[in-house]
């Protein structure tokens, strides 16, 4: 059996029902796995798409479900972009702000624009990873040298979330500190970005509910102000949908090689530390039972799929399923690996 992926149809409609029964607005990132996207566009049209990269664009029907994030393109670049007929840009910097106004004055064409606020999140620093945005003191300076520009029709706020977020989802607290009044009454729509977690060996389902229900308290504040609230999942919506199958081609005491590497299909969790759940894995209190070590089969060291799975005696030939596999499984050509298959199931 060839190690491959299964998108089921039915999953990713029941992710996307999830959110939009919250009342919420969907704009897909689409970077998370463009094949999830590609089965949106045509079961789910209710769902817009934020792009990352020009090379992108051609991949998106609809160009108007579009926003665009902007990330030091030239004004030359943005003038083509436009011309595609993407009309919502997202920015996080002046720069990009300069260029995309001026863009749209040369070429005479209305544009939606939202500002990326930094989020507080309760952190003390930004740590090793870059954090998007401007501050919140700048965002309102902008919006009101900006509010009565007749090339832009809406404005909007858009906030940065870090990945996997579980437990910082005071979003109207933050709003209401940050953003003025007169930001309110101005803006048409508040992102709240992505941050929504999948559930990984190290996390778990629980924080769903309380999440939710910020959610609905943030999306009914915002709505007493006439501002649509939009979120942008991906790895929530993309990541359940699809499981990965492997075989077991060698064992080695307690040691599992499968025919995969993390390297051409589970590079996010080398990445991020995350561990997919296996299918058939069992209790740790399963006394009876053994704990295996899974592995790729590149001679990288890295290459481990789980480091402790209790498994009911598996032999070479056997399939392993992991769950929740879908959210960033693109590939890479070390060793001249290949993108695996995806098959589609309803």
């Amino acid at each position: 059996m060839e190690a491959q992926f299964v998108l089921s149809k039915s999953k990713l409609s029941e992710q996307v029902k999830v959110l939009e029964d919250l009342g919420l607005k969907v704009s897909y990132s689409y970077k998370t796995n463009r094949q999830v996207g590609d089965i949106l566009q045509i079961e789910t049209p209710s769902v817009d798409f934020s792009i990352h990269s020009d090379q992108e664009i051609e991949m998106i029907k609809d160009k108007s479900k579009i926003s665009f994030f902007t990330q030091a393109e030239s004004v030359d670049e943005l003038k083509s972009i436009l011309k595609t007929g993407i009309k919502t840009f997202v920015v996080d910097n002046e720069i990009d702000l300069e260029r995309i106004l001026e863009a749209s004055k040369e070429l005479g064409v209305k544009i939606n624009l939202s500002l990326r606020m930094k989020f507080q999140e309760h952190r003390i620093g930004s740590g090793k990873y870059f954090v998007y945005g401007m501050s919140a003191r700048k965002v309102n300076e902008i919006i009101l040298e900006i509010k009565d520009n007749e090339l832009i029709d809406k404005i909007g706020v858009h906030i940065h979330r870090k990945s996997q977020n579980t437990s910082e989802w005071e979003i109207q607290e933050e709003v209401e500190d940050s953003l003025d009044k007169i930001t309110l009454e101005r803006i048409n729509s508040v992102n709240i970005g992505g941050g929504l977690p999948a559930v990984y060996r190290s996390s778990t389902v629980d924080v769903f509910p309380y999440i939710f229900k910020k959610l609905v308290v943030a999306r009914e504040f915002l709505e007493e102000h006439d501002i649509e609230m939009i979120i942008e999942p991906g790895r929530f919506i993309a990541a359940p949908c699809i499981e990965l199958n492997v075989e077991i081609i060698q064992i080695q005491e307690n040691n599992l090689i499968v025919n995969m590497t993390m390297y051409n299909g589970a590079i996010d969790c080398i990445l991020t530390g995350t561990k997919m759940l296996v299918k058939q894995e069992l209790s740790d209190d399963d006394a009876c039972k053994d704990f295996y070590l899974i592995k790729g089969n590149s001679p990288t060291r890295d290459d481990i799929f789980r480091y402790k799975v209790k498994l009911d005696n598996p032999k070479v030939g056997d399939t392993l399923t992991f769950l929740n596999a879908g959210a960033y499984n693109y590939t890479t050509d070390f060793f001249g690996y290949k993108k695996l298959e995806t098959r589609f199931a309803r």
